[in-house]
């Protein structure tokens, strides 16, 4: 919110921007935040005067008296559908750029320094020979927006306005110029190619304002053609003027690159200042998010998939059959207390993996989480209290640094809830409890720990469309390559994130790629969850995976026995129903 308004100087726009785009869950403490900061942000924009709007707040403010006439509105739906057109042909080939740059053999062969200094050196190069492209971006949108006028208070723009041909120098608009039709139609191509090829590079390339510079090039000429041709024939009974079609066509191209809908209206309407244009600005921003969210899905959304943030879209096509035991890891490597773990057991752990944190059990009650690096602080805390490498760790050892208010299930708890838990509490883990037998005969325990949900391993579920039974739909004939694989669609004539990646080969293995590490397949490196084996893993002494923590015997030549986790018959049931590999038992030797 405060970057948006103390770029644009559009305060209100920012937190709407905020709350429509960048949250999932907005409560409104988080919105009083955002007003404050955007509030914030506007008065040191206003006090300073770094915006170069020479004393206005509004960056690309206008002087209009001419009214829309409502015979315009069937032209601002045609804006509307074109800046959907651009908007979701940008998505296409951007994302597409973007994916073939995050193969690890053109990240090898290309530094990133080198990437932007040839893509700022193809700019420079391609914007020289068109007198559009040559002046700042926001001097030029500027230039477009506003109405020819012969005040000579506003040299500035007048000069720029003149110079580039879209007034003569006496303050009239330039009418019947094929010339300038031509100029500014090849300025918008040239800035969608740059925009394409710059957008993800390593360098702090904006997105809003080539967005904003290519719609208002097409509304230009659009508007710049209807004054020519209603000079001759007449076809509207009021004046055209070409600026006001200059601002539809910029908030048309960039709803269709964002899919911004409310925020975006508001947003153009405190940069213009032209109130009287606000069934326009709506007209074509609906437009432009329904016709691209035909082909495909925002920028923001697809540039989510690529990397593999794991963020949860509110799936409301979806309905979820399943339940947690169905989906949930259960081979997991924790630590059990009451097998009498020694430091140097729990330092071998340490160094055979390399999770963010294990589950810490009791027998068969699960206690909580602990993160690794308070657990390298409770082994260093130890041994400067004089604790030798074979002293056993207690649970009043491990307490302190132990959260015990992680998120519970229950094994038969419906997947719709988790997906509410993930989406509105932001958790990245839900460890999953129940009954399950103890080592005691006829003693059984409520909070054993069966097995974890991850925010990943959900996200890699339904991406693959192995979680819930979504209603089959026939896709219109997709308009960039051509989805892989028999996964269910989302009940929508479109692709999804997920099926746009996978027509240009962009595994899914980014969802369970560790935030702060390289991508390993199958593994959360936060919880402590794999698939695979690990040979320095095997051959440690004192945990399992997937078992409990198991100490070795004293003595040469001892070695100790591991199984894989536990599992109950409904898990391994829903694992053999979606042909994953069941649990099987893994004996290892100690070194």
């Amino acid at each position: 919110a405060a970057g948006v308004s103390a770029a644009f100087g559009t305060p209100v726009g920012g937190v709407l921007f905020s709350l429509e785009e960048v949250s999932s869950h907005f409560p409104s403490r988080t919105l009083l935040r955002a007003f404050i900061a955007s509030v914030v942000a506007t008065l040191a924009l206003s006090v300073s005067r770094l915006g170069g709007t020479e004393g206005r707040l509004t960056l690309f403010s206008v002087r209009y008296t001419v009214t829309c006439h409502p015979s315009e509105y069937f032209i601002f739906a045609l804006l509307g559908i074109t800046g959907g057109l651009v908007g979701a042909l940008f998505n296409s080939i951007n994302i597409r750029w973007n994916a073939f740059r995050a193969k690890p053999a053109y990240k090898k062969r290309v530094h990133p320094v080198t990437e932007v200094a040839v893509v700022a050196f193809l700019t420079l190069i391609s914007s020289w020979p068109l007198a559009l492209t040559r002046p700042l971006t926001a001097d030029a949108i500027h230039a477009m927006f506003d109405t020819c006028s012969d005040n000579e208070t506003e040299t500035r723009r007048n000069r720029l306005q003149a110079k580039v041909g879209l007034c003569t120098h006496d303050g009239n608009y330039t009418e019947g110029d094929t010339g300038l039709l031509m100029m500014l139609f090849a300025a918008a191509v040239i800035r969608f190619c740059q925009m394409a090829l710059t957008i993800g590079l390593a360098c702090p390339a904006g997105l809003f304002v080539p967005s904003l510079f290519i719609g208002a090039c097409l509304g230009r000429c659009t508007g710049g053609a209807l004054k020519a041709l209603n000079k001759n024939w007449r076809f509207f009974s009021h004046q055209i003027d070409p600026g006001v079609y200059s601002m539809v066509g910029a908030a048309a191209v960039l709803g269709g690159v964002s899919r911004m809908t409310i925020s975006l209206v508001v947003i153009m309407l405190e940069l213009t200042g032209g109130l009287d244009y606000v069934v326009p600005f709506m007209l074509s921003v609906l437009l432009a998010k329904a016709v691209g969210d035909a082909i495909n899905e925002s920028i923001y959304d697809l540039q989510i998939v690529l990397k593999g943030y794991p963020f949860l879209h509110e799936e409301l096509d979806v309905t979820f059959t399943e339940r947690c035991c169905d989906i949930m890891e259960t081979s997991l490597t924790k630590v059990d207390v009451g097998l009498r773990p020694r430091v140097t057991d729990i330092r071998a752990m340490l160094r055979a993996f390399t999770y963010r944190g294990f589950p810490i059990v009791e027998e068969d009650r699960f206690i909580g989480y602990v993160r690794r690096t308070r657990l390298d602080g409770l082994l260093s805390r130890l041994e400067k209290q004089g604790r030798r490498e074979q002293d056993e760790v207690l649970l009043e050892d491990l307490m302190p640094c132990t959260d015990s208010t992680v998120m519970r299930m229950v094994p038969s708890a419906p997947l719709s809830q988790a997906h509410q838990v993930f989406k509105q509490l932001g958790c990245q883990h839900i460890f999953v409890v129940g009954g399950n037998p103890g080592r005691s005969v006829g003693r059984k325990t409520q909070d054993a720990l069966l097995g974890i949900l991850s925010k990943k391993s959900f996200l890699r579920f339904l991406k693959d469309g192995r979680v819930g039974h979504m209603p089959e739909a026939q896709p219109l004939t997709p308009s960039i390559g051509t989805a892989g694989g028999d996964s269910p669609s989302r009940g929508e004539a479109r692709y999804s994130s997920g099926e746009l990646l996978s027509a240009m080969g962009v595994a899914h293995a980014t969802y369970h790629e560790d935030v702060f590490g390289e991508p390993n397949e199958h593994t959360d490196q936060e919880s402590g969850v794999s698939e695979q084996g690990s040979e320095a893993g095997e051959e440690a002494v004192g945990w399992s995976r997937g078992g409990r923590f198991r100490p070795s015997n004293s003595g040469a030549g001892s070695s100790s026995q591991a199984s894989w986790g536990p599992s109950s018959a409904s898990v391994q049931q829903g694992r053999q129903r979606m042909g994953e590999p069941t649990i099987a038992e893994a004996p290892f030797e100690a070194p």
